[in-house]
């Protein structure tokens, strides 16, 4: 069930734009922060030893892969991997809008508020209805033939079409053209304008391997094959000499831009990110580590004043959809990092990737309740950001204890 109305207190609040408040009391009105504070109110719900947090946001996942109960292998060469996850899609028995409600009950359960879907197919939007989560879906884009990308602009039109009609709830949609080496030029271009016109955001797979580049840039190496033996090779949408920085630029004037995993960005890319904060990059930590890629940018993108989220990616190469996982994962992997910085990685940063800071990412007045809910460990010492990312901790859904 969803929380409309209550008050709530916990042994610390952590609104995400603010200092924590120990012994802290929310106050939820018709589905809406109306109040926060560190008051005495005996008739709150007292939620006992936890924290409560924003709601977490699941910046980029994938959920029609929310049926694996592993990642799918092998990690390497990424082009093998990509065929997999290909068979996979055309062999299963389960329907993907059954496996779709599967990780969204997963990421729910888990804390997650706010979800950037990637999706492949043309769902009727009660797949994705959920009262207590926000959901953007974007319909990804796939063409290198002229045929294909006519097509392509057909789905991608009647997909936003539809977004006026579902102003009041908690969908919005968004285009992702998949990446530089699966849409053809023109595709990006007309994704980009329509991105503009409709003011929906666009994610798109940038900078995710070093053959990705080697393919921009010279047209050589495992993914050239791999398009050859999908029979999709057209040499004429190749040309030499390319880099992620051309497809920021074909984006720049997007409201909103996902620039997902950025696993292999420049300095003059993260320069150009840095100055351009309507770009977000989407970090997949566990992800990340799966693949075993050289150690991601993020650290450098903040440093720069780039925007950076997290995402947990899909089951097809991460163990599970559980947001505070990646941010468990980032805090035994850089202990240096300022844990308010986790905290906003994985609350605030996504919801304005996602555009929809003004709703949600935060406990703020006027605001939508989307809480999550930390249990604390039974020690009394005063560090508030000690406790909520203390190793065991898990995040779930807000309250505690009632039906969902």
């Amino acid at each position: 069930m969803s929380v409309e109305s209550g008050r709530f207190r916990a042994r610390w609040v952590f609104p995400g734009d603010a200092d924590p408040i120990e012994n802290g009391l929310v106050e939820v009105g018709d589905g809406v922060i109306v109040g926060l504070s560190d008051k005495s109110d005996p008739d709150a719900v007292d939620l006992g030893n936890v924290a409560l947090i924003p709601g977490l946001v699941n910046t980029h996942t994938h959920l029609e892969f929310s049926d694996l109960s592993e990642p799918i292998r092998p990690a390497e060469p990424f082009s093998s991997w990509i065929k997999s996850v290909v068979q996979h899609r055309r062999s299963r028995e389960t329907q993907t809008p059954e496996v779709i409600k599967q990780g969204i009950d997963e990421c729910r359960q888990n804390g997650t508020t706010l979800i950037g879907e990637i999706a492949t197919e043309d769902h009727d939007s009660a797949v994705y209805a959920d009262p207590r989560l926000s959901v953007v879906m974007f319909r990804e884009l796939l063409g290198l033939t002229e045929q294909r990308a006519a097509d392509q602009r057909q789905i991608a039109e009647t997909h936003v079409a539809r977004a006026p009609n579902e102003e009041a709830s908690r969908l919005r949609r968004g285009l992702s053209p998949h990446t530089p080496y699966t849409v053809r030029r023109d595709l990006l271009d007309f994704a980009s304008r329509l991105a503009q016109d409709e003011r929906c955001p666009i994610a798109i797979h940038l900078a995710e391997t070093e053959a990705e580049r080697q393919l921009l840039s010279s047209g050589t190496g495992e993914l050239s094959e791999m398009l050859q033996a999908f029979g999709e090779w057209d040499p004429a949408n190749f040309e030499v000499g390319r880099r992620p920085l051309d497809f920021l630029h074909m984006l720049q004037d997007v409201d909103n831009v996902l620039v997902v995993h950025g696993n292999y960005l420049d300095d003059e890319e993260i320069e150009y990110l840095g100055n351009h904060p309507q770009m977000t990059v989407v970090y997949c930590p566990r992800t990340h580590h799966y693949f075993r890629r050289r150690e991601h940018p993020w650290l450098r993108l903040l440093n720069a004043g780039a925007s950076v989220c997290l995402g947990t990616d899909s089951r097809a190469s991460n163990p599970d959809l559980n947001l505070w996982g990646e941010v468990q994962f980032l805090r035994r992997q850089f202990p240096q990092v300022a844990s308010e910085t986790l905290l906003r990685l994985a609350t605030s940063s996504g919801a304005g990737a996602l555009g929809l800071s003004a709703r949600t990412g935060s406990i703020t007045l006027g605001k939508m309740a989307d809480l999550a809910v930390v249990r604390l460990p039974d020690v009394s010492h005063r560090d508030a950001y000690g406790l909520l990312l203390e190793p065991h901790s898990q995040a779930t859904a807000f309250p505690p204890g009632l039906p969902s």
